[in-house]
Order: C-alpha cells, then sequence, then structure tokens
C-alpha cells in the first residue's frame, strides 16, 4: 500500500507528553508563535513567518494536503497544557524504495527536552510496523548538533555528508545524512 493512502487517514499517537494529531486551523496561534521565531526558522528551508497570514498559508497548505494524502505533518501537542509546540513529519517518501525522510520543527523553549525523540519514535515506530518501510532518513545542516543528536538517538546511523547540497537564506550548505534500516530497527 502507498505511504498516501496511510496519510489520507493519518492515525493519532499518545505519549507519556505529547499528543502527535493532524494539525488544524484552530492551531494558527501556537504555530505562528514558534514559526515567527528566527532561531527555530534559521536551520530551516522556509523563511521566519513574519506575519500570521505565512503561517496560515501553511496551515491551509498542510490542511488541504491531508485529504490528498500529500500531507504527512503530526503537530506536536504538549499534553499538559493542550498547546502545540512543534511539528513532526514525513517530509519527503518513495513508495517504490519504501522509505521516508523525517523533518520537523520545535518551539525554542522545549529544546533539549528529548520531546523530538519522543514524537519521532513514534513515527519511526509507525514507519517500520505500520507502513512496511524499508528505510527511514534523516538531515541536518552540519552545525545543527541538535538534530545530529536526535537522529543518533532514534538508532540512526551517519551515512555522510552531502556537499553545498542546499541554498538557504542565500548560502549553500552542507548536509548530513542519517538513516535507519527495518532490518535495525
Amino acid at each position: 500500500m502507498e505511504v498516501e493512502t496511510y496519510l489520507r487517514d493519518m492515525p493519532e499517537f499518545n505519549t507519556a507528553r505529547l499528543t502527535l494529531r493532524k494539525l488544524a486551523f484552530s492551531d494558527l496561534e501556537d504555530v505562528f508563535s514558534f514559526c515567527s521565531n528566527p532561531n527555530v526558522a534559521r536551520p530551516m528551508t522556509w523563511e521566519v513567518n513574519e506575519s500570521i497570514d505565512a503561517t496560515e498559508e501553511f496551515l491551509n497548505m498542510v490542511i488541504t494536503g491531508y485529504g490528498k494524502g500529500e500531507s504527512g505533518e503530526w503537530a506536536i501537542e504538549w499534553n499538559e497544557t493542550g498547546q502545540v509546540i512543534g511539528v513532526a513529519a514525513f517530509i519527503d517518501w518513495s513508495n517504490k524504495h519504501k522509505c521516508v525522510e523525517l523533518g520537523y520543527f520545535l518551539s525554542e523553549e522545549y529544546w533539549g527536552k528529548g520531546i523530538v525523540t519522543e514524537a519521532l519514535q513514534e513515527l519511526v515506530r509507525y514507519g517500520f510496523n505500520e507502513l512496511y518501510l524499508n528505510r527511514i532518513e534523516g538531515r541536518s545542516d552540519t552545525d545543527n548538533f541538535g538534530s545530529q543528536k536526535v537522529m543518533k538517538k532514534l538508532g540512526m546511523n551517519y551515512e555522510g555528508t552531502l556537499r553545498k547540497n542546499e541554498f538557504i537564506k542565500g548560502e549553500f550548505r552542507d548536509t548530513e545524512v542519517y538513516s535507519i534500516l527495518e532490518s535495525e530497527y
């Protein structure tokens, strides 16, 4: 079965601290609060959301994509408050190669607390146990040590560095590639 089929009926996941669920327009203020932070946007391919309209555009694209199986974004909701504090996602996938790439961004207030690892562990489990993937990968800028640490905690192996492979915010950047195979999970 294709990834898009699963994403049309995207499941919700619950952990001790988090709920992973579809994004909704009611999340607009929460998402804008971290997407407007330059420190959150710095390593991302997207620009700082300088207006709430930019965040609304993002939500519209994601929410419209859910019905088509084109969106793989889960809201990371902090159970204690019900606030959306980040996004965990399948940002790219190949049905032919049974592979997905993970992505995420998180409110700076919650950095360094193991939240992304907790969220992505659910997506890795789902990918291997429900989607029957062969490979799950992640990428990060060479200076994004927090993301590299997350990928290692997920059991991913460093594969190499793609040199100056992405033009982001006016400069070419190097990207480290990590992966885990189903046989290693």
